[in-house]
């Protein structure tokens, strides 16, 4: 079921998109070429997605490590933003990153951090009797800080950039991190119905945080993307199962396929992120959610490049679907030309140096007829 507050984040969402950022005076025409992408559409040429670093000796990292010190942590978020040359349709945004699967921590796992990565500790036992009720405690640290970093970045991006969410993550990749891979897999032949009722009840959590983070940021007036980098004049989801590189289809359809059309469903729009050729084994059942509007697939390290898998992208453009693909520069221009134009968007990983990046946007442009 939607949410209640769709329609009014969707007039304010709407309200943003129209005024220009002082980031990024293109917002408005982005904004339009971003929903024409929604809609499985063309506006002028597909999406383009690109930024490159300005200041190679000053590296960015995800700044995990000064996050108790907002001062400290804005200060360096914002150094990182203004250091970056965007391209084409990358958008200015300060993210609030708590690294991978922040609801793990939020529902009792025990996080750790790193400058550029966090990893919550499992801890269920086999029997599951130490399983948490899967709950968010408002007095959680990470929740209040959670509230705390958003409600700062959404005061100052008003009218100047937008703020990016954190990976709240879903729930198979919850209890991936609080049981192990090795465990759950186990779990999801032996105790399915364990498994199930854990998802049913993690999805109330994932709903109640991912309102929050809407309505922080809309009520102090600034516009919100989630960490693919994509604007919508609506609310949308990116739901994730990356545990579902290790199950088979009828575990993945059976367990955890219905939360993800939950989410979708909720939000009013999802992106479906499909990570790596053995998450790809269930493309088939993921086409064949209406709620899912669009795939965002990574072709996952050391694996082919997604020009290995053009059969697949083509089978979703055939749906219906929205496609959004990260690749290499080098290879860009053969993925525009090989797929239809119409909902593709390219989101270019390792970015070369910011004039290289520029030529290629240039060519790119060009082959759509755009000076």
């Amino acid at each position: 079921m939607p949410m209640e507050q769709i329609p009014s984040w969707t007039d304010r969402l709407t309200a943003i998109a129209q005024q220009p950022l002082e980031f990024c005076e293109d917002f408005p025409q982005i904004a339009r070429r971003l929903e024409a992408w929604w809609h499985h559409e063309l506006l002028d040429r597909p999406v383009f997605m690109a930024e490159a670093s300005t200041r190679p000796e000053r590296p960015i990292t995800r700044r995990l490590e000064h996050m108790h010190e907002p001062d400290v942590w804005f200060r360096e978020k914002m150094l990182d933003m203004q250091q970056v040359h965007r391209v084409g349709d990358m958008l200015p945004r300060i993210r609030v990153d708590f690294g991978a699967v922040l609801l793990g921590s939020l529902l009792g796992g025990r996080r750790e951090v790193r400058s550029d990565t966090s990893w919550t500790h499992a801890f269920i036992d086999d029997d599951w009797s130490n399983a948490p009720d899967w709950t968010i405690c408002d007095g959680h640290p990470d929740w209040r800080l959670l509230h705390d970093l958003t409600q700062r970045v959404g005061h100052d991006a008003a009218g100047r950039y937008l703020v990016c969410t954190p990976d709240l993550g879903a729930a198979a990749d919850v209890l991936l991190n609080l049981r192990g891979s090795a465990q759950l897999c186990l779990d999801v032949v032996t105790r399915p119905q364990t498994v199930k009722s854990a998802v049913d009840a993690i999805y109330a959590s994932w709903r109640k945080a991912f309102a929050s983070l809407y309505a922080v940021s809309l009520e102090r007036g600034a516009g919100l993307i989630h960490w693919l980098g994509l604007w919508s004049n609506r609310p949308y989801a990116v739901p994730a199962c990356d545990f579902n590189a290790l199950i088979g289809p009828a575990h993945f359809c059976e367990l955890f396929l219905p939360e993800i059309v939950r989410e979708a469903a909720a939000a009013g729009r999802a992106v479906f992120h499909l990570d790596g050729p053995d998450a790809a084994r269930h493309i088939d059942a993921l086409l064949e959610v209406p709620e899912i509007d669009a795939i965002q697939f990574t072709p996952g390290a050391g694996s082919p490049s997604a020009l290995a898998r053009l059969d697949m992208l083509r089978r979703i453009q055939s749906k219906g679907k929205s496609l959004l693909i990260f690749c290499p520069a080098e290879e860009v221009l053969t993925l525009a030309e090989s797929l239809r134009p119409e909902g593709l968007a390219i989101l270019i990983e390792q970015s070369p140096p910011a004039a290289e990046l520029d030529a290629l946007f240039s060519e790119f442009a060009r082959r759509y007829g755009q000076a």
